[in-house]
C-alpha cells in the first residue's frame, strides 16, 4: 500500500464536484457502504428512515450540498439514503468511543488530532482538495462519500473531531460529516461557532475549532445542549464529556488513559512546537491505552481493530497541513500548502 493518502481534487458546480467524487471513488464508496452495514448494527429499515430525515434537513440547510451528494450518490451508483447514512455515520453508531486523540498550542496557531479507527479504512479513506463556488478552497482527510471530515480551509479554519456517546439519543437533524464540510467553508471562527450552536440536535462529538487570528474553542455535544470549554495554551480532548454530562470513565478507560498520558506530556513539554505536537502524538507510554494504536499492537482488545488511520496536523500561521497515512511510526508526513489559493498542493514527505 502506498504511504500517501490519494488526493481527490474537486471543482467546479455543486452537481460537477459530486459527479467528480462520486466517479472517481466508486469502487471505494462501494466497500464503505458495506463496511458500515456492518458497523452501524442498526436494522436497514431505522438506518433508511433515519437517512430520510437527514436526506430533507440537508436540502433544507444547504440546496448546493444536497445537489453535491444527490449527484455524489448517482455517479456512484449508490442509493442516496445510503449517501447520507455515511455522512451521518457518527450518529448513527453512538458506540463505546476508542476514537482520536486532539490537541492545541493555542499561542502558536497549532492543533491536531490521530484519527483512530477500524484499520479497514485507512485502505478506503483519501484527502479531498475542494474548491467552492466563492473561491475557499479545503483540504479534508474523510472517508468515500462523506463530504467532509477533519481538515482546514484557505481562511485559516480548521476543525478537529472526537467521537462521544450518550445514552437515550435519538440521530436527527443535518448529518455531522455535512456541518463539517459547512464549518470548512467559514471564513472565521465567529461563522463556525454559529453553524454548531444553530444545528446541534440528534449530534454527540466534540468539536475543536480553530482560526488564522489565534482563536480556539471546544465544543461538547449532546444531542440538544452544548457546553464550551477554553481552550489554553496546551489542551487536549479524547472522547469523553470534560464538562457537566453524566459520564462514568470506568466504562471508558482507553479514552480517560489517552486523556492522562497527553495532559502529563502536555505539561512537562518544553516547547510547543510542530515537532513536539508530532511526538505526543506518537506515544505509546500508556500500553493499555496507547495515544498512537499500531497495527495489530494491542492484541488484549481481541475484539478490537481499532488502529491510527491518519496523524494530522494544522499550522494556522503558515496555513500547512500535515498528515500521514496510517501511524506515525510506519509513514512519512506529507505537507500539503493552502497559502496559494486554487493551486496543487504540493505533498513533499517530511520525515
Amino acid at each position: 500500500m502506498e504511504p500517501y493518502f490519494p488526493v481527490i481534487k474537486l471543482r467546479g458546480t455543486p452537481e460537477e464536484r459530486g459527479r467528480q467524487h462520486g466517479r472517481q471513488l466508486k469502487d471505494r464508496i462501494h466497500r464503505t457502504v458495506e463496511f458500515y452495514k456492518k458497523q452501524f448494527q442498526i436494522p436497514e429499515e431505522d438506518i433508511l428512515r433515519i437517512s430520510r430525515g437527514f436526506q430533507t434537513s440537508t436540502k433544507a440547510f444547504r440546496k448546493d450540498l444536497f445537489l453535491e451528494i444527490e449527484t455524489l450518490a448517482d455517479a456512484a451508483m449508490v442509493d442516496p439514503l445510503w449517501i447520507y447514512a455515511l455522512n451521518g455515520r457518527t450518529e448513527l453508531l453512538n458506540l463505546n468511543p476508542m476514537e482520536c486523540t486532539a490537541l492545541a498550542f493555542k499561542k502558536q496557531g497549532l492543533m491536531g488530532q490521530n484519527w483512530d479507527w477500524d484499520l479497514e479504512m485507512e485502505e478506503l479513506a483519501v484527502i479531498l482538495d475542494i474548491e467552492t463556488d466563492t473561491g475557499t478552497r479545503i483540504l479534508t482527510m474523510t472517508e468515500p462519500a462523506m463530504i467532509g471530515k477533519i481538515g482546514m480551509n484557505s481562511h485559516g479554519v480548521g476543525v478537529c473531531l472526537n467521537f462521544m456517546s450518550i445514552e437515550n439519543y435519538s440521530p436527527a437533524g443535518i448529518p455531522l460529516h455535512v456541518l463539517l464540510r459547512a464549518i470548512l467553508e467559514c471564513e472565521d471562527l465567529g461563522a463556525a461557532r454559529s453553524l454548531v450552536t444553530s444545528h446541534l440536535t440528534g449530534k454527540v462529538c466534540n468539536l475543536l475549532i480553530a482560526d488564522k487570528s489565534g482563536q480556539m474553542e471546544n465544543f461538547e455535544i449532546a444531542g440538544t445542549e452544548f457546553f464550551t470549554l477554553p481552550v489554553g495554551d496546551r489542551f487536549v480532548h479524547t472522547n469523553h464529556f470534560l464538562t457537566k454530562v453524566d459520564y462514568d470513565l470506568k466504562l471508558f478507560p482507553n479514552s480517560a488513559g489517552r486523556y492522562r498520558r497527553a495532559s502529563e506530556l502536555l505539561k512537562a513539554a518544553h516547547s510547543p512546537t510542530i515537532d513536539t505536537m508530532k511526538a505526543i502524538l506518537k506515544d505509546r507510554g500508556d500500553e493499555n491505552a496507547p495515544i498512537c494504536r499500531k497495527r495489530f499492537s494491542h492484541p488484549w482488545l481481541t475484539d478490537d481493530t481499532s488502529i491510527t488511520v491518519a496523524t494530522l496536523i494544522m499550522d494556522f500561521q503558515n496555513l500547512d497541513f500535515h498528515i500521514t497515512r496510517g501511524n506515525p511510526f510506519d509513514n512519512p508526513f506529507s505537507v500539503f500548502s493552502l497559502r496559494s489559493e486554487g493551486a496543487s498542493p504540493p505533498a513533499a514527505p517530511d520525515p
